[in-house]
């Protein structure tokens, strides 16, 4: 059987090591994709040191979830795409195993959850949608997240009278969330974020109407000046201290309390009591798993769709960096920052396909 140059994790606590396995082979609707680019988020540090997500394939695990690349082969049931193409998509996180992670040259895609990358964008700029586009979009319009229904995904509300607050608008995922609010057609989208030497322009461009210093003692009192007891929708992507830690503190402060708002967050947290009773009308807390294959219907529509919002500008990449080749030293310098709290771009692997195969 073939064999791949990977990074495996080994033991949960341990670095990740350079390693070989198996190059998968596609059934039904997979494609087996040559990897160009694997983006490694912020789970992936926590599968490293938590065994979050991967801790049944060890010794064997694999770790990130973007990737770009070009198929290779197809299975018996595919029919969006031909060997040659060049795709992105998001793999398997829950039940894909190995085989569906890209620290690695080769691995499986399903077909329905990939899309072709538009001609004018670079495989590392297509890398920076996946993981945390999916997360935003299930966030904002699925019946477990706040379940909007705006006009560009065919239905008829208009929120242009609506205000949403996105705290962690400087996130990856808050960025995309930015975006995609924007596209919904709200009125006011207000972002928490660390307001740079851009004084938030950078924000702006992703869709926001409105940034809120979020290390200003008064966070909560200049959005409620801007909304009033009127809000009904937020969205909380970092859980972050000024957030009050798990219980979302801050998005769930800020929901009407007389009418029944809604928050979407990405981590698990119990709402405050004190601030829950203040909430007459009551509120819908839910947190998201931003994984395509538990939404299959709405993330179908996604990635069918995602070329186009990308091509018509609607949507934007994200910045990036690049570790060339499959470095483990670099790599795991990488999920220390994350463990360790440091500041974070984007970061992608080339895997070096000057010997793609190893006999």
């Amino acid at each position: 059987m073939d064999k791949q140059q990977a990074l495996i994790l080994k033991e949960v606590q341990r670095p990740l090591v350079l390693g070989r396995r198996p190059v998968p082979e596609p059934n039904g609707n997979q494609v087996l994709v040559r990897i160009i680019t694997a983006g490694i988020n912020p789970h992936d540090q926590k599968g490293r040191d938590r065994g979050v997500l991967v801790e049944k394939y060890l010794p064997h695990a694999i770790l990130a979830n973007d990737i770009s690349g070009i198929v290779e082969k197809i299975g018996p049931d595919v029919q969006r795409f031909s060997i040659g193409d060049r795709i992105f998509g998001q793999s398997n996180i829950l039940s894909g195993g190995p085989d569906q992670a890209g620290l690695q040259q080769f691995c499986i895609l399903d077909a329905n959850f990939a899309a072709p990358i538009p001609h004018h964008v670079s495989f590392d700029k297509a890398a920076t949608f996946p993981v945390n586009a999916i997360a935003s979009f299930i966030a904002l319009f699925s019946s477990s997240g706040l379940h909007l229904a705006p006009k560009f995904l065919g239905h008829d509300l208009d929120y242009a009278n609506e205000a949403i607050v996105i705290i962690g608008g400087g996130s990856n995922s808050g960025k995309f969330a930015l975006q995609f609010s924007r596209l919904a057609g709200f009125g006011k989208i207000i972002a928490t974020a660390k307001v740079r030497s851009d004084g938030g322009q950078s924000l702006r461009d992703f869709g926001a109407t409105h940034i809120i210093d979020r290390e200003a003692a008064d966070v909560e009192d200049q959005i409620r000046a801007m909304v009033g007891d009127e809000l009904l929708y937020a969205f909380d992507t970092v859980n972050g201290a000024y957030s009050g830690g798990v219980s979302h503190r801050l998005a769930l402060s800020l929901l009407s309390t007389t009418k029944t708002g809604s928050l979407a967050t990405l981590v698990r947290g119990e709402a405050d009591p004190a601030i829950a009773a203040t909430k007459t009308a009551g509120f819908k807390k839910n947190q998201v798993l931003g994984v395509s294959d538990l939404h299959q219907e709405l993330a179908a529509k996604f990635w069918r769709e995602l070329p186009g919002w990308i091509e018509n500008g609607e949507l934007k990449p994200l910045d990036f960096e690049v570790i060339d080749g499959l470095d483990a030293i670099k790599v795991n310098n990488l999920l220390d920052d994350y463990r360790d709290g440091r500041a974070v771009t984007k970061t992608h692997v080339h895997p070096d396909h000057r010997d793609s195969i190893l006999e």
